[in-house]
């Protein structure tokens, strides 16, 4: 049987829609509690796609869950004219990166408490 049917090409607003959504798709949604790997494993996901700033911009802002997008109202509300995408990426890192200095806080309460839970088990009190 003959396919009498004609293969209608894609034009380049049809290729360039359909890959934008295979990106899309390729990117999880955010992860506040990991920000700067996200950001590694986007950026390998778009680095061949040459992406305009806008496009970049745009594809992390639909991968932002309620409280970055409050986070960084902002800047979504009044985006900056020029590197858009650097600028967003910048105040992510700032608001979702813990600095080194407040891990090891963060550790070293978490060592304390663990210990005192500890000490409170092992010294049972003996009543007379």
């Amino acid at each position: 049987m003959v396919n009498t049917e004609a293969t209608i090409p894609a034009t380049d607003a049809e290729d360039s829609t359909l890959s934008a959504i295979t990106i899309s798709a390729r990117v999880p949604d955010f992860w506040t509690d990991q920000a700067r790997l996200w950001f590694a494993q986007f950026e390998a996901v778009v680095v061949n796609q040459g992406l305009p700033d806008i496009a970049r911009y745009n594809l992390v802002v639909a991968k932002l869950n309620k409280e970055a997008i409050q986070q960084t109202s902002d800047i979504l509300l009044t985006p900056p004219v020029n590197d858009k995408y650097n600028t967003l990426k910048t105040r992510l890192l700032t608001v979702y990166e813990e600095s080194e200095t407040r891990q090891l806080q963060k550790l070293l309460s978490e060592v304390e408490l663990g210990h005192q839970t500890s000490k409170a088990v092992a010294t049972p009190t003996t009543h007379a």
